[in-house]
C-alpha cells in the first residue's frame, strides 16, 4: 500500500520534503557561519576563553530546535489542510462515479460554504437537470410511439412533427438552463 493515495497528497509530501531540505540547508549554513573563524574569534575575544565554543554549540542547538519545530508545524498544517480538502473531494469523486454509472439517486452533501460546497451544489444541479432531461426524453418518446401507432397516416405525421418540435424546443430550453447552473 502506498503512503500517499492521491496526487494532491503526493504533492504535499513533496512540498514538505522540499521545505525540510531548505531548513536542513539553513541549519548547515548557520552552523558553518557560527563556527567560522570570524564569529568564533569574535566570541573568544569578547568572552575571553573556551566559553565561545560552548556558546556556539548552545546557539546551534536552539537553531536546530527552532527549525525542527517550524518544519513540524508546517508539515502538520499542510497535512490538516490536505485532509480538509481530500475527505470532501473523495466523497465528491465517489458519488460522481455513481452518477456517471447511471445512479442518479445519489446527491452530494452541500454542507460547506467553500469552493467544494459550491462544486457539490453545481454537480447536484447538473444531476437534477440530467434526470429531468432523461424523464422528458422518455415521456416524449412514449408520446411519439403512441402517436405513430394510432390514427390515420396524415394525423400521425402531423402529430409526430409537433411532438418532435416540442422535444426540440424542450431540449433547447434544457440547454439554456443547463449552462446557467
Amino acid at each position: 500500500m502506498r503512503f500517499f493515495k492521491s496526487g494532491l497528497q503526493r504533492q504535499m509530501g513533496f512540498y514538505i520534503l522540499f521545505i525540510g531540505i531548505v531548513f536542513l540547508t539553513m541549519a548547515v549554513e548557520i552552523e558553518l557561519f557560527l563556527r567560522g573563524k570570524e564569529v568564533l574569534g569574535l566570541l573568544r575575544d569578547q568572552l575571553g576563553g573556551p566559553d565561545a565554543a560552548d556558546l556556539v554549540s548552545r546557539i546551534l542547538l536552539k537553531v536546530r530546535v527552532m527549525l525542527s519545530t517550524l518544519l513540524l508545524a508546517i508539515g502538520l498544517v499542510m497535512m490538516l489542510f490536505i485532509k480538509r480538502i481530500m475527505f470532501p473531494l473523495e466523497r465528491i469523486i465517489e458519488r460522481t462515479r455513481a452518477m456517471s454509472a447511471g445512479d442518479f439517486s445519489v446527491a452530494l452533501p452541500e454542507e460547506s460554504r467553500d469552493e467544494l460546497g459550491e462544486l457539490a451544489r453545481h454537480i447536484n444541479d447538473l444531476n437534477a437537470n440530467e434526470q429531468e432531461l432523461i424523464l422528458l426524453t422518455k415521456n416524449m418518446t412514449a408520446q411519439l410511439r403512441e402517436t405513430l401507432t394510432e390514427g390515420d397516416e396524415a394525423t400521425k405525421i402531423g402529430e409526430a412533427v409537433e411532438l418532435l418540435d416540442e422535444l426540440d424546443e424542450a431540449l433547447d430550453e434544457f440547454g439554456r438552463s443547463f449552462y446557467q447552473c
